[in-house]
């Protein structure tokens, strides 16, 4: 399972944390204080599993739920003084020996807690140091490539200082090698070589000395444009390049289009002509805490724990339930189980003493049923029932008993098997709005309930195992 409140890293914190989850129960008033006292039974049942498997923090989560309930919770629940006294002392004789548990569950805790903060600490360290060692890799590395790229770009240099060299060189050769060809060159002009008459030509005396250039006639030429006219944006040299040019786009945003819907201030999104998605409201979400939830989440959407159903299940009810389902009469019953390493495998379906209709069925006699359950220590994991002429769904009365089960487990299932069209359905109400729903309705017998959102939907936790066997109590007999 997934350690709770991982983040926390001082261990006595951690510890407090958990104490404090564990602690947060709520009773619920319209729940006789009998169905309390059963599911703490059922709650230190797997808090002892929970235990003996080595998971401490589920136990201790179990263990706090446990002691808040009944030693501070469930006395001020106003039936609580009706309840028998021999109940009462019993509970008070598990609590004389579950404080000294729960507080050497939080010791080793605590110890657990530390030696994973030296292991996390030890880690982080390493995790910095190689961190530092790879920043200081990549550090050199740079500097490396830095140093050879300039030694590149130095080297580069010197090749192209060469290459001129080399150039200029070859441009005095040639300067010289023109210099001997004109010097090669035998010629007399007055006794004078060609060589020397090339740069000792004499100016003759007589050439008549430079003056003012002639008078030139301007007056047939257009004048010049002004200086406005050339820099103004009115002159036509302007109006040249604006139909030459495209045009260039305004850069401020976007206006918005007049058909656009203002912008709401509300958080509602719209979505498409006429439709607007509401905005989720977050603290609707409802806040029921489970007795026998641990906390710790699943890779299931809801985040509870795995239910194994054996496949001949439904099979063997449906024998045993066949002489009312033929005089169109309901059959119910418990189902019940065990847990071992965080998984609930449902190993008995308890048929209590009942009387029941064509719609409805009601249990007589739990004393019977706990006993059996006490026996062979097993825990309620939901119930099952049939529905001799109508299909597989939960009915208003249905949801309204379901919900009882799935306040004291969040795991608990609803199994409704329809002979008459060979259906079979796996229930539970939906945690995020079924569950708050029903909870907190005060109708009874067969009332209207809305359908959207669904007040239950197909359990996402159950498993069925074709290898599982059942176990069938009936306990009319």
């Amino acid at each position: 399972m997934p350690s709770l409140f991982s983040d926390i890293h001082d261990p006595a914190a951690r510890v407090r944390a958990l104490c404090e989850y564990g602690c947060k129960v709520e009773v619920d008033k319209a729940i006789p204080p009998r169905r309390y006292f059963r599911s703490g039974v059922e709650m230190l049942r797997m808090a002892t599993q929970y235990h003996s498997e080595g998971d401490l923090e589920s136990a201790f989560v179990l263990y706090s739920k446990y002691i808040a309930l009944f030693v501070e919770k469930l006395p001020k629940h106003p039936e609580y003084k009706s309840t028998s006294p021999e109940e009462r002392e019993r509970n008070k004789k598990k609590m004389v020996q579950l404080f000294p548990l729960a507080e050497q569950v939080k010791k080793q805790l605590k110890e657990r807690y530390s030696k994973e903060e030296e292991l996390r600490q030890i880690e982080q360290r390493r995790v910095e140091e190689e961190l530092a060692k790879q920043q200081e890799q990549e550090r050199i590395a740079q500097e490396e490539q830095r140093a050879n790229e300039e030694q590149r770009i130095r080297n580069e240099q010197e090749r192209q200082y060469k290459i001129l060299q080399e150039q200029e060189l070859e441009r005095q050769r040639q300067l010289e090698q023109d210099k001997d060809k004109i010097k090669n060159i035998t010629g007399v002009i007055g006794g004078v070589t060609i060589a020397d008459a090339a740069v000792n030509i004499p100016i003759s005396p007589t050439a008549p000395p430079l003056g003012p250039p002639p008078d030139i006639d301007n007056s047939s030429l257009p004048p010049p444009p002004a200086y406005g006219e050339v820099y103004s944006g009115e002159s036509k040299r302007s109006d040249i390049y604006k139909k030459v040019l495209p045009d260039i786009p305004s850069r401020d945003l976007k206006p918005v289009s007049p058909s656009a819907p203002p912008a709401s201030d509300t958080g509602a999104i719209t979505a498409g002509a006429g439709s607007v998605i509401p905005e989720y409201d977050r603290s609707a979400k409802p806040n029921l805490d489970h007795f026998t939830s641990v906390g710790a989440s699943t890779s299931n959407k809801h985040g509870l724990r795995s239910v194994i159903v054996p496949q001949e299940l439904m099979v063997k009810f449906l024998n045993i339930a066949r002489s009312n389902t033929d005089r169109n009469i309901e059959t119910c019953g418990i189902l019940a189980g065990k847990l071992a390493s965080n998984v609930f495998k449902i190993s008995h379906v308890l048929i209590p003493k009942q009387s029941g209709t064509p719609d409805s069925c009601t249990t007589a006699n739990e004393e019977e049923l706990f006993d059996y359950q006490d026996k062979y220590d097993l825990i309620t994991l939901g119930w099952i029932h049939t529905h001799p002429t109508q299909t597989a769904f939960l009915s208003s009365v249905d949801l309204h008993t379901h919900c009882s089960y799935q306040l004291m487990m969040p795991e608990a299932i609803a199994i409704v098997c329809a002979p008459k069209y060979n259906e079979t359905g796996i229930f539970m109400l939906t945690p995020e709005y079924g569950l708050q729903f029903v909870a907190n309705c005060t109708q009874t017998k067969f009332h209207p309930h809305p359908k959207e959102p669904p007040l239950f939907e197909d359990c996402c936790h159950v498993t069925l195992d074709p290898t599982a066997s059942v176990t069938m109590a009936d306990l009319r007999r």
